[in-house]
């Protein structure tokens, strides 16, 4: 408990820090500037990620509660709290699952146990990943729709994200059948510097990721209808997020079809996750706004805007989470 309370406190701090950095990277000239211009309209923006959070939360939730008897001592608001500074910390931290997912393992294993509460957080990752594949593929008839007219270096973008994104989903179905961990640990233990300790690690907890193997592939094998409420309840969340740049572009009297903002969202959360590896997605995802914003013919200030609407979204929503680290109930 003591380790945990430490990594709590590592984690929170942290926040604090990347918050500072948020804020002094977006600039309080262009956050006051563009919340005067957004006005009320922030009211609905931020306030619409409480439904986003609760479907996330949900998704979980199904995972998490398989029946047996130690799952009942784990809530809904709970695992929403987890959800929201889960999401915080994935935020602010470089590749972006590198602090979140860990953060909820280390807050769900005084109930659940170390094997139960990473495979389930491991699951509920994976539905929000396939979700997000799923969700990209489906945008792609959308493209090809809203603009009938590509370049040749587009076309070849949409033949390569479709041939990635069918493989990452056949790699997903391997993991849901068969588990990943082992196979991970596998792979891992023959990276430079870290194999060796990593190998010692698979080598005397083979029971335990074994098990946690197992816990995994249990969703799909036994709890069909429980994996696909699951993943259900995490693409749900991809569509309604679309409805943020409708409000967003509403606020500037700019209205947009929900089939745009689908492939604004969808174009910009590819392009954002490609670059992972970097904290907050700087830099990124003000890249995707521009390139889809000039495919469908939009002027590039108002996807400056709507970018910068995001990382303000995102700035309030941190600071809920990294708040919400320091609560225990």
């Amino acid at each position: 408990m003591k380790k945990a309370k430490i990594a709590k406190n590592i984690f929170f701090i942290l926040g604090a820090i990347a918050l500072g950095i948020m804020v002094y990277s977006i600039g309080l000239d262009n956050i006051w500037r563009d919340m005067k211009q957004t006005g009320w309209w922030y009211i609905p923006i931020i306030g619409m990620w409480i439904i986003v959070y609760t479907i996330n939360t949900l998704s979980l939730y199904v995972i998490v509660r398989d029946g047996s008897q130690d799952t009942k001592k784990i809530g809904f608001l709970k695992l929403f709290k987890l959800t929201i500074s889960g999401f915080a910390i994935n935020y602010i931290t470089p590749f972006g699952l590198m602090g979140g997912e860990p953060y909820k393992i280390i807050e769900l294993q005084s109930h659940l146990g170390i094997q139960k509460s990473t495979s389930s957080v491991l699951l509920g990752t994976m539905m929000r990943v396939v979700a997000h594949f799923i969700f990209w593929m489906v945008s792609i008839p959308l493209l090809l729709f809203l603009v009938p007219v590509l370049s040749d270096s587009v076309e070849i973008g949409i033949i390569i994200t479709t041939g990635t994104t069918f493989l990452l989903l056949l790699w997903a179905y391997r993991i849901y059948t068969r588990g990943g961990v082992n196979r991970a640990l596998i792979i891992s233990s023959r990276l430079p510097f870290i194999g060796k300790k990593i190998k010692a690690y698979r080598n005397g907890n083979q029971e335990k990721i074994s098990q946690m193997d197992e816990l995994i592939s249990d969703l799909y094998k036994n709890r069909k209808r429980d994996f696909f409420l699951s993943l259900s309840f995490e693409f749900i969340a991809r569509i309604l997020v679309c409805v943020e740049v409708i409000l967003m572009m509403q606020a500037i009297k700019q209205p947009i079809s929900f089939g745009e903002s689908v492939l604004i969202e969808s174009l910009q959360s590819l392009f954002s996750n490609l670059f992972f590896f970097m904290p907050m997605q700087m830099g990124a995802r003000e890249g995707g706004f521009v390139i889809v914003y000039g495919m469908l013919s939009i002027p590039l200030a108002y996807g400056v805007f709507v970018s910068i609407c995001k990382r303000i979204r995102e700035l309030f929503w941190t600071l809920i989470g990294v708040v919400l680290i320091k609560i225990n109930r």
